[in-house]
């Protein structure tokens, strides 16, 4: 294999998502495309009858060419333009993301003569800490949900709803509090509306482990309270449930590997100059810029030290190092002050929760040097 590289594991996404099945079975999963595009991935995650929450026209036409259905597709991200929505309109679920996008879709439903279903993106009035809600880029705020707002578009039938607050949680107890308050806040949009809601997409949320004192999502607990508010609710509701995975899937299920290309020691310190460097990984890169304390940024930021780094050197002795790429800036830094057994040149480097928000999230452009190369590994097959 070629390094720089990004190696997907198969048969550990097929395992992440039994568990979400396992866990939700009255909910259907949809994969967060927008955490990794590779199109064999996202074949791959479609056949096990996954759903696609897609942030983009190009999301969609990605996910209907690798097999998803046009009523598993949900198009949700903002700043859709009238050629978006005309070119996805029939190959997805469609969720305006603000009034404009409801005046776009009323536009284009009248010229077709028909009312077109869609749902609508609520910046709703709570968080994930059960704290109010907070102004922000996404979504329609939840008091400006009324009938007479959504009587402006007389072509647009409002099907569903979707929320989504934040990433990466890891108490399962504020996971279902957000659940039950999104449960409450689409009972009050269908008064709203008139008639019931045919979807409810309660967004992402679950997240995973990065550092070592990191516990996982209990599941289980999780999903237990999440099926006692589906009896609560379920005389109210008849819509579909929906929870996206975001970055659970395939976060764990990928590992960067990237090759020593030459080792410089200088006034005390050793360099590692590897292939690929913040152009090849770049959320190593930011979480060496970030100092200690610093708030996590979602996607680009979770924590300082959020993967685990490891070297096929067999020699028993150690040093500590610096990991830099090969750009022409000094900011090209992977990491700072580690120990690893000492590199010789052609020696790899690895480093883990390199599944999601990696490859395509990195400035590859950045110096024209060779793109990292993707790989979906089973133990069988290997998919390029």
């Amino acid at each position: 294999m070629n390094t720089p590289a990004y190696v997907y594991d198969k048969n550990r996404i097929l395992g992440n998502i039994q568990k979400l099945k396992n866990a939700f079975p009255q909910f259907a999963i949809l994969y967060s495309i927008k955490a990794n595009p590779y199109p064999p991935l996202v074949h791959c995650i479609a056949s096990q009858n996954i759903g696609a929450d897609a942030a983009s026209k190009n999301e969609v036409l990605l996910a209907r060419a690798e097999g998803t259905a046009p009523d598993q597709i949900y198009y949700s991200g903002p700043g859709k333009t009238g050629i978006d929505l005309t070119e996805t309109i029939d190959h997805c679920v469609l969720i305006a993301d603000s009034f404009h996008e409801l005046e776009l879709i009323n536009r284009i439903a009248e010229e077709r003569g028909i009312v077109q279903e869609a749902g609508i993106r609520i910046n709703p009035n709570f968080t994930m800490n059960g704290t109010p809600g907070t102004p922000g880029k996404f979504g329609i705020d939840e008091e400006l949900c009324t009938k007479d707002a959504f009587a402006a578009y007389p072509a647009v039938r409002i099907t569903g709803i979707h929320v989504h607050v934040q990433s990466q949680e890891l108490d399962w107890e504020k996971i279902a509090r957000y659940y039950e308050n999104v449960f409450s806040l689409a009972v009050r949009i269908q008064q709203e509306i008139g008639h019931p809601l045919t979807f409810i997409n309660f967004g992402s949320g679950i997240g995973v482990p990065y550092q070592e004192a990191d516990a996982s999502v209990n599941l289980a607990a999780l999903g237990k309270r999440a099926a006692e508010l589906v009896t609560i609710y379920r005389p109210q509701i008849s819509a579909k449930l929906l929870i996206e995975s975001g970055r659970f899937l395939v976060c764990e299920a990928g590992t960067y590997i990237t090759e020593v290309l030459d080792i410089k020691r200088s006034r005390g310190k050793t360099y590692l100059i590897v292939a690929g460097g913040l152009n090849g990984f770049f959320r190593p890169a930011i979480s060496a810029f970030a100092g200690d304390g610093h708030a996590a940024a979602e996607p680009l930021f979770t924590a300082r030290d959020a993967w685990r780094i490891t070297s096929d050197a067999t020699t028993p002795e150690t040093e500590v190092v610096d990991i830099v790429g090969n750009l022409c800036t000094a900011s090209d830094i992977l990491a700072e002050n580690i120990r690893l057994p000492r590199a010789a040149v052609g020696d790899r480097i690895t480093f883990t929760h390199a599944g999601s928000y990696a490859c395509t999230l990195s400035p590859q452009l950045f110096g024209s040097q060779k793109k990292p190369e993707e790989v979906l590994l089973s133990p069988d097959i290997l998919s390029h």
